[in-house]
Order: structure tokens, then sequence, then C-alpha cells
């Protein structure tokens, strides 16, 4: 049995194509058999925005994060704690894994303040207080995080999902993080897959504007759950099937593992 704590940040093609979602749900249930304590973060991007669509308010991004008003921060609410948290929670259920869903705000859990003022309710994160995660781990489940943060007020911030899961892993000192992406891992200029990076290499990358976009969040999320304490970080590509439990049961080489 493992007892190891792993941290997984759930989003992209791994969560909307029913096929990956389902080999994702029986991993987990496989993975939680073996003993593995497991916390899923998912986003919900495009789910926001084909309800932002219907609703007719328009979704704007600025440097890879939605800029966030207070009608979109409504819709941004009901998509990841409601729609969103709720069907990740019963296809692992389904599975016979035991899921509760919670989101960022329950418990004071994720704190946060405003990040940057033309973004408006998009919070980076302050602090974070793992004792309602531990609590359900300690009762045998598998917390469902939705990414959202009280803000100093009281209010609702977004955060992004690889922020979020990146701060609850330090700050469960989680053995392992692993961010689930629609990309091999970290590719080079070259578009090879590098299998391991540190900060160092990291910083030259992004200096070079080889990481770029997304993957900035994604990077930044690895290093600061290793410096908060977690003991190692990946980024994985969702894509490839069982990708998950090859690299935790296998020790398979897959992604791009970051050290500090």
């Amino acid at each position: 049995m493992h007892e190891s704590t792993v941290v997984i940040k759930y989003g992209g093609h791994a969560m909307d194509k029913p096929e990956l979602s389902r080999a994702f749900a029986e991993d987990l249930a496989l993975l939680a058999g073996r003993g593995f304590r497991l916390v899923v973060v998912h986003g919900g991007g495009p789910q926001i925005s084909a309800l932002l669509m219907r609703l007719n308010i328009e979704s704007r991004f600025a440097d890879g994060l939605r800029v966030t008003d207070g009608a979109t921060m409504e819709a941004v609410e009901m998509v990841l704690c409601g729609q969103v948290n709720k069907a990740v929670v019963s296809e692992l259920n389904a599975r016979g894994v035991a899921a509760a869903g919670i989101s960022g705000r329950d418990g004071g859990l994720l704190r946060a303040r405003r990040k940057n003022p033309a973004l408006g309710l998009v919070g980076e994160v302050v602090s974070v207080d793992p004792a309602l995660p531990r609590c359900l781990l300690e009762g045998g489940f598998v917390p469902v995080v939705a990414p959202v943060a009280s803000g100093p007020d009281g209010e609702a911030l977004n955060i992004n999902a690889d922020t979020a899961a990146g701060a609850l892993a330090g700050a469960l000192r989680a053995e392992y993080f692993v961010l689930i992406s629609d990309v091999p891992g970290v590719l080079d200029g070259e578009g090879r897959l590098l299998p391991r990076l540190d900060g160092a290499a990291i910083a030259s990358l992004r200096e070079a504007g080889v990481i770029s976009g997304g993957m900035i969040p994604k990077a930044e999320a690895c290093l600061g759950a290793l410096a908060a304490g977690c003991g190692r970080a990946l980024i994985l590509d969702g894509r490839a099937p069982s990708s998950l439990r090859r690299f935790l049961l296998e020790e398979a080489p897959l992604g791009t593992l970051v050290t500090p």
C-alpha cells in the first residue's frame, strides 16, 4: 500500500473527451485501491466559455487569464462549483471512488487577493488551509476541488486551476503534484519533449519565449508546489490513456518532471 498523497490538476481533453474521462476515473479507482490518497483540482475553461456564450457575455483573456467582471464571476462559480464539480464527482462515484466535491471557498481552503485590477475578479492565492481536504482524506474520500477562492471581503475570486492545484499540493506536502495537460509536457524550441527541468532551466526557457502562454502558470505552479514542500511535480499528457497510472505505478518516463 502506498499511502502517498497525490494532488492532480485535471483538465483539458482528459476531462472533455468521454473515453479519456472514463479512463481517468478508472485509473483513480485503481490508485485509490492501492492506497494512494488522491486530491483532484479541476478546471473548466471550455464549459465556462460555453455558458458565457449562451448568456451573451463576451470572453476576454489577458496573459492567459480570463478577465472576470461580476457577471462573468457568477457564471464561473456556477460552472466550476456546480456543473463541472458534480460531473467529476459522479464520474468517480460511478467507478466506486468515494469522491466529495468542495470549492476553495469551503472551510477557508483558499484565500486570495485580486491579482491585477485589469483582470477584475481574478485572484492570486495568499493562504491555503488544507484542514478540510485533510479531513476528507482521513475519512477515505477523494476531495474534488473547484478553483474558486474567497477574497478579502468574502467575495468569490476566480483562480487559475493550475495555480490553485500547486498551492494545495504544497500545503498538503503531497508526495506528487501532477498537472494533466493537452501537451506531452514542456517542449524545447524544436518541439522535443524535455523530460526534466529545474527552476533555472524554466527561467531561461521563459526568457527565450519557449515557455509561454498557458505553460507559464503550469511551470510556476510546479515550482511553487516544490518550494512549499511537495515532493515531485510532473506535467503529464492527458491525451495518452492511463498516463497517470503508468507514471505512479510503473515509474514510466512520461511528461516533464520538474525539480526544485
